[in-house]
This record gives structure tokens, C-alpha cells and sequence, in this order.
């Protein structure tokens, strides 16, 4: 039987994911909750989270990973500041997500003696 070999790719996809599901669900909830206090969401927190959620989906997709995943915990590290008070809490598993995510898409280098994976 072949040994399988994982080289935490689809765990950095899978965290990536999660944290795009995590800030689109965060984002409904914020509009739901406001909408529902009769006052008027900030478009601009929407906007934030709304472009977190696509940066994460593109790094998901591994399309520049490192950046994306660094430009949208960025992102939504200062949506969870702004919204502190309110919403911004449900926020911080959303960057752990992508934070542990960033770990598994940076290729080991060629001289460190754990960069090679036995095969069997």
C-alpha cells in the first residue's frame, strides 16, 4: 500500500474557505442585526467584509495565496477593531483562520533537512 503523502495544501485551502464563510456569515449577521434596530448599515464595513470574503475565496482557489491571505486578515483584523464594540468579536476566528492558513502555503526550502517528505 502507498504511503500518502500531504503537504498541507488542502488544510490551507480548508482554513481559507472557513474564513470566508466565516466573514460572508459575519457580514449577513451585521446586516440583519442593524436592519433589524431600524438604522442603516455602514456600507463601508459591508464593503470591507464583502472584499475580505473574496480574498480569502481567490486564496482558497490558490490564486497568490500568501498575498491574499495577508491582505484580507489584514482587512478584517481592522473590520474586528472598528466593529469591537459590537459585532467586531465575531470576527477574530475568521483571521485565525486565515492566519493558520498562511502557514501550509509556504514551500519548505530546498536546504532545510525537513523539506523532503519520504514516500515509502
Amino acid at each position: 500500500m502507498p504511503v500518502r503523502v500531504h503537504n498541507g495544501g488542502m488544510r490551507a485551502r480548508f482554513l481559507a474557505i472557513g474564513a470566508a464563510v466565516w466573514t460572508a456569515a459575519n457580514a449577513g449577521i451585521y446586516f440583519v442585526v442593524i436592519s433589524a434596530q431600524g438604522n442603516t448599515p455602514a456600507w463601508w464595513y459591508l464593503a470591507v467584509l464583502g472584499a475580505s470574503t473574496m480574498l480569502f475565496a481567490l486564496a482558497a482557489g490558490r490564486l497568490w495565496p500568501v498575498p491574499l491571505l495577508i491582505t484580507g486578515a489584514i482587512l478584517v483584523t481592522g473590520a474586528a477593531l472598528a466593529g469591537v464594540l459590537s459585532i467586531g468579536m465575531l470576527l477574530v476566528p475568521g483571521v485565525l483562520a486565515a492566519v493558520a492558513a498562511l502557514g501550509p502555503t509556504r514551500n519548505p526550502q530546498a536546504g532545510h533537512p525537513g523539506a523532503r517528505i519520504p514516500t515509502g
